[in-house]
């Protein structure tokens, strides 16, 4: 194709997606763009267990990496440090917990729903579950995409923003106020969706809040059934609840 001609091209088709966000009036039009992006309703409903591995890079000494197991409203994520050591933190339902160097500790900065939010598995069909307002707030440019814009006021009082590409419809990040006293500015960016076997996964995501940035790779992702015990509390937290 001539360069002329892909220019003319490339202009009708990102002049049609224009149009199309300006022929969506709500959130759950972006949302169910998002779904189809996904891979659809049926793929995401589908997946009921799911093991990640991966690393991440800052802030703090070196890279590390992770192995996460989740099921709906549950999850285990086991961190290792270059150095050998080791950290765990979980959910089972009702307590939100970690194990690392400071010992067993039970988190209660955090409201409870959030933390359910993040271990919810489906996700992507549950968003305006999480959220007292949620709306279509206009189209606007993110991380160099042109995005539609829900905002949204949690449950728990937190400013939410997220943005999904015109074009593919994909989750491109989120502005929001973190979930912990501090409400912090924090921006997270997906990016390098790939395929699994399931709906489709960010593979790269960077966590922004003041100076300091994070970045999770994700290098693998399974969806074979996980046992109960999996997930049920260590003794050193259940030695915490008594």
């Amino acid at each position: 194709m001539c360069v002329l001609r892909f220019t003319i091209v490339a202009s009708v088709a990102a002049a049609l997606g224009w149009a199309q966000a300006a022929d969506f009036k709500t959130a759950a039009e972006v949302l169910e763009k998002y779904q189809r992006a996904l891979g659809g309703v049926e793929a995401i409903r589908k997946v009921q267990f799911e093991t990640r591995h991966g690393e991440v890079e800052g802030p703090g000494p070196g890279k590390v990496t992770f192995v996460s197991y989740s099921k709906p409203f549950k999850f285990l994520a086991k961190v290792t440090r270059q150095n050998g050591e080791q950290q765990t933190a979980g959910f089972d339902g009702e307590v939100s917990w970690s194990i690392g160097p400071k010992g067993a500790e039970i988190d209660r900065s955090i409201p409870l729903e959030s933390v359910r939010r993040d271990a919810d598995l489906q996700y992507a069909l549950h968003q305006p579950d999480y959220f007292s307002k949620f709306e279509l707030a206009g189209v606007t440019d993110f991380e160099g995409h042109r995005c539609y814009w829900l905002h949204g006021t949690t449950h728990w009082g937190k400013d939410n923003n997220q943005f999904y590409d015109v074009n593919t419809g994909l989750l491109v990040g989120y502005r929001f106020q973190s979930d912990d006293q501090k409400s912090a500015a924090t921006v997270l960016v997906f990016a390098n969706y790939k395929d699994f076997g399931g709906p489709l996964v960010s593979t790269k995501q960077i966590g922004r809040q003041g100076s300091q940035t994070q970045t999770v790779t994700v290098t693998a992702v399974s969806y074979e059934a996980l046992p109960d015990s999996v997930f049920e509390l260590p003794p050193a937290i259940k030695a915490l609840l008594r």
